[in-house]
């Protein structure tokens, strides 16, 4: 009988030790110094409150006859098992555009970022990550310039700081800031950023 005990208790601990149990957490609790983890559990780091749901769409920006256009979507439960401490969370991500004459029949696209990663046969998953939602109408995150020509070195082109906020007196307009983001560069690093990075974008669907 004691040995029946005894296996049942160093199979229970082993449970514990190599079988973490999912648990459910609000998004901001991954970027909260003060949050507690346990590594009894992977967490999922959830938009439980639906901030990335205003953004999802498309939005445009119109400049004479040239419109930059750019849609998000969420994907739920993205897996970072593989790093340390292995985490799911939910993000928000885009793709853009620079069309000539959009909506009418001759429409030309003049640079888009579902194109290939550098000089690869892999295609750009998405260009826009954002899985930070500070509060209802606020996103942040970073977003690749793929746009301008491409330095072998850098084959992701220059990437930048995005900051949308929606306006919550008008929904269906939102200010798009996108910056460098702060410490060393390269010599040879890009830093001229070829898409929009101070506009009013305006939500079409």
């Amino acid at each position: 009988m004691r040995k029946i005990f005894s296996l049942g208790l160093l199979l229970f601990v082993a449970s514990f030790s190599y079988g973490q149990v999912e648990k459910v957490e609000e998004m901001r609790q991954h970027y909260n110094p003060n949050f507690k983890k346990s590594s009894l559990f992977i967490y999922y780091y959830k938009d439980i409150n639906n901030y990335f749901t205003p953004f999802i769409g498309t939005w445009i920006y119109q400049n004479a006859n040239q419109t930059f256009v750019i849609r998000f979507w969420k994907e739920t439960k993205v897996d970072y098992t593989e790093e340390a401490p292995k985490y799911y969370t939910d993000e928000l991500r885009g793709h853009y555009k620079l069309v000539q004459n959009y909506g009418q029949p001759n429409e030309q696209i003049i640079y888009t970022s579902q194109k290939n990663i550098g000089n690869s046969i892999t295609p750009w998953p998405t260009i826009v990550t954002a899985n930070q939602p500070i509060e209802s109408f606020i996103m942040s995150g970073f977003v690749y310039d793929v746009a301008g020509a491409l330095n072998p070195n850098y084959p992701t082109g220059v990437m930048g700081d995005l900051d949308m906020r929606i306006n919550p007196a008008n929904p269906n307009t939102a200010q798009w800031k996108v910056t460098l983001p702060q410490g060393m560069r390269g010599m040879d690093q890009p830093s001229t950023f070829t898409i929009p990075t101070n506009v009013t974008l305006t939500k079409t669907n």
